[in-house]
């Protein structure tokens, strides 16, 4: 989740990492297969989620916070007002192109 030049984080990415922590508390190599995301890139967000509150570290397993919680409540408000659909759905067939 570095950014570079004008880059911004990819809200999907975040929405994905969130839902499997909302699930449970997971190790980061679980949570890479479960959020499909490539596990360089999953240490970047959660290196900045972590920094920002929205997950936590305990050893070797990651949770989401509270405030990780209200965020993945409002990005799936925000996409459903949007799309009309949901935001699991959308979530899932945006990570599924990848």
């Amino acid at each position: 989740m570095k950014r570079r030049g004008n880059s911004l984080p990819d809200v999907y990415v975040v929405a994905r990492i969130l839902e499997a922590l909302l699930e449970g508390e997971r190790a980061a190599w679980r949570l890479a297969a479960r959020a499909r995301v490539n596990p360089r890139r999953l240490s970047q967000y959660l290196a900045v989620m972590e920094e920002r509150g929205l997950v936590a570290r305990d050893g070797e397993y990651y949770v989401a916070t509270e405030k990780g919680a209200d965020l993945y409540h409002q990005i799936r408000e925000i996409i459903e007002q949007l799309t009309d659909a949901d935001l699991q759905d959308a979530v899932r067939r945006r990570g599924k192109r990848k």
